[in-house]
């Protein structure tokens, strides 16, 4: 099923994916009823890369260029999603795609789950400290989007150990100063909170920002595997 997998993933020209069996912790981060976690047994999650272009073009706020491209990815992302979840279905195995970008809980910014945690879990990136994944060819650049299937690999990932290093890129650039040197200290609601001014100042209508996806690209670091 994984050579078919791939074969998939190949004809959609999707280069970044990756997969993990999931345990009870993992489906405990997943709002979704207890019957359907009953039933999946992993999570495959991929993402497509936005425009180097585009994000360069970001000054100090998100843009409608900006807005486009991450609607536009996002777009992709859920039509491919739905595809692949059809197509492990009609190989035998139950499937649910879990929209690219859809918040359930604004108070919490919650989401059915979160993408990063996953594809982590993945090996497609380490959580850098700008609270995106940071893949080793895209950088922070990603959008990414979740199947969880019946379908059961039983082989792990390597998982990517934090490794921004010294890199304080994104910390100097955001302008909600929500990023420290402790990635696990994130500050959400501080970004978020910013994220609405900088939107309603410019029109945006979708909470944006990308700056730090930006700084990331300008940033030095590397991929390290875990052993």
């Amino acid at each position: 099923m994984e050579e078919k997998i791939k074969s998939f993933f190949k004809t959609k020209n999707i280069k970044v994916y990756g997969w993990a069996d999931l345990d009870s912790k993992d489906k405990s981060k997943i709002m979704l009823s207890e019957d359907i976690l009953k039933v999946v047994n992993s999570a495959i999650v991929f993402g497509i890369p936005l425009s180097k272009l585009v994000i360069e073009n970001l000054n100090d706020a998100p843009d409608l260029l900006y807005l486009h491209h991450y609607r536009q990815a996002n777009y992709i992302l859920d039509r491919t999603a739905c595809e692949f979840a059809n197509f492990l279905e009609e190989n035998g195995f139950s499937s649910i795609a879990i929209p690219a970008s859809q918040i359930i809980d604004w108070k919490q910014q919650k989401a059915h789950l979160s993408h990063k945690y996953f594809a982590r879990l993945c090996g497609i990136g380490w959580l850098g400290r700008n609270n995106l994944i940071v893949n080793n060819v895209y950088k922070s650049r990603l959008r990414l989007v979740t199947v969880l299937t019946a379908y059961q690999f039983n082989n792990g990932p390597e998982i990517l150990k934090f490794n921004c290093g010294s890199c304080t890129s994104c910390i100097e650039l955001c302008p909600a100063k929500a990023i420290s040197t402790d990635a696990e200290r994130f500050d959400h609601i501080r970004c978020f909170e910013t994220i609405k001014q900088l939107t309603k100042k410019n029109n945006i209508s979708q909470y944006i920002c990308g700056l730090c996806i930006k700084a990331c690209e300008h940033g030095n670091n590397k991929d390290t595997r875990a052993s």
